[in-house]
């Protein structure tokens, strides 16, 4: 069964339960009342012709001896009270009040009433107790009720009868019209919910829609949020986990488009001092030649298997590098950067190019070794983009509590293209430049995952034949003696 349809009838029983509960009970609170109170009324019709048979015989003379009339030679008491409540008259409210008197052995004294019961009630009373009971003749329903009384020093039972039949009719008449009321409620609170439901399904419907394109390959799909309630927020939940699949998703293409890159570009460098290394080899073993010439041959031959172990050390560095974890030392910027510019000076002098030092002193967290690399690799960069009249500047400042490193030269420079990618392995923005330097291209793919494991990042900008800048910022403080 659908959610929709689970709504519905879930609403509709509770509804019509809950009304019909309320409904039996009102009714019957109504009727438990209206019966209380013939109860009640019958039982003060009972109390007022007791009073009023006490206030008739005050006047009876304990010394008299005799009646007008005797009553089949009964007890003369008996007669005298016989007497008195035949001649009595009890209204209440323009309403006449019939009633009967019984004597102790449950036989009848005297007795105005149309409708005659049985008497077993006596029974179950004292003589300071009232009782009642819900009596049945045809059609018709009565309440008898009997109270004890004393007269004459005599013990009587007072009973008065009300007919309370309509009291049954009129709980007849609400349990139909209650009847008639649930089944209108039922039609009308039937087609409200139909519509409500459908109403409050409408966001689970866009949301499966949504679900199913989504699961159709199209990450982009989102739902319409409206309004602020709970569904609003597994909306605006399920936007964002669409934004993040796709966004994923995204990722993973990417990534594996650069495995397939990878994978070229691996194959291609590896096919090509093979095919040197293979060739050259042949030419030894097929042909005679003379000193001069076979010495040529194992020089390329050596050549381009130093080039085949500097790819596959550079290699094993940059997997290390992804799986390594390091320690950081507490290094000042004054020694760290001594110690790279006495090994790069001598190259770059040799190639003409000025390296202007600009180095705040500070103390860096870093490793120093992997950081070393991180430094020469982009120097040496540096230098193979530049053609003449070079000049590079490496810059060391405290900004905040980092400190900034830029490396900036003014050599060919790039392309906004070129940046994207030349931290990708193998990429070579001038590969012939690159080989005939003996670069493989992993330099700055081994850079990156070095400052990734120091939480920071690398920056370029580049303009064509300007130059390009590289920035990145260390954790650090300044240069103090405490930090010696």
């Amino acid at each position: 069964m659908k959610f929709y349809w689970k709504i519905y009838f879930c609403t509709m029983f509770i509804t019509i339960t809950c009304f019909s509960v309320g409904g039996y009970q009102l009714v019957h609170s109504n009727f438990n009342s209206a019966m209380q109170h013939e109860v009640n009324v019958s039982n003060e019709f009972g109390d007022i012709v007791y009073y009023s048979l006490i206030n008739e015989l005050k006047n009876y003379n304990q010394g008299r001896t005799s009646f007008t009339e005797l009553h089949d030679g009964e007890d003369l008491y008996y007669g005298e009270i016989f007497e008195i409540a035949k001649s009595m008259n009890i209204n209440n409210m323009n309403q006449k009040i019939s009633f009967c008197l019984i004597k102790e052995n449950k036989e009848v004294l005297f007795s105005s009433l149309t409708e005659e019961f049985d008497k077993n009630l006596i029974s179950n009373l004292s003589q300071n107790t009232k009782g009642y009971m819900i009596k049945t003749k045809g059609n018709e329903t009565y309440i008898q009720t009997i109270r004890p009384a004393i007269l004459l020093n005599r013990l009587c039972y007072i009973e008065t009868v009300r007919n309370v039949s309509y009291i049954f009719q009129n709980q007849k008449m609400q349990y139909v019209l209650l009847m008639e009321i649930i089944i209108e409620m039922l039609i009308v609170v039937g087609v409200l919910m139909f519509f409500i439901s459908k109403l409050l399904m409408q966001p689970i419907i866009r949301l499966t829609a949504a679900a199913k394109q989504i699961a159709a390959g199209d990450f982009s799909k989102t739902v319409e949020i409206k309004g602020e309630d709970e569904f609003s927020v597994l909306s605006e939940n399920f936007n964002f986990m669409s934004q993040q699949l796709d966004e994923k998703i995204k990722q993973l293409k990417e990534e594996a488009e650069k495995q397939e890159l990878f994978a070229a570009a691996f194959s291609h460098e590896l096919k090509t001092p093979l095919t040197s290394i293979i060739g050259y080899s042949d030419m030894l073993r097929s042909k005679q030649m003379d000193k001069e010439r076979t010495l040529l041959c194992a020089n390329y031959i050596f050549e381009e298997g130093k080039r085949l172990e500097m790819l596959s050390m550079r290699l094993l560095d940059l997997v290390v590098l992804r799986k390594q974890e390091i320690n950081y030392r507490k290094t000042s910027t004054a020694e760290f950067f001594g110690g790279i510019f006495s090994i790069m000076s001598p190259v770059l002098k040799e190639s003409n190019i000025l390296l202007i030092k600009k180095i705040e002193p500070a103390t860096v967290y870093i490793e120093p070794e992997l950081m070393k690399t991180v430094i020469i690799n982009l120097i040496d960069n540096a230098r193979k983009a530049i053609s003449q009249n070079g000049e590079i500047v490496v810059w060391g400042e405290m900004k905040n509590d980092n400190y900034m490193i830029t490396i900036r030269d003014n050599g060919n420079g790039m392309e906004e293209a070129e940046i994207k990618k030349i931290t990708q392995a193998f990429y070579m923005v001038d590969k012939s430049r690159s080989r005939k330097e003996g670069s493989v291209g992993l330099g700055l793919a081994i850079c990156e995952e070095i400052l990734r494991l120091h939480n920071t990042e690398i920056h370029f900008s580049s303009r064509i034949s300007v130059g390009t800048c590289v920035t990145f910022t260390l954790k650090g403080e300044p240069y103090n003696e405490k930090n010696k």
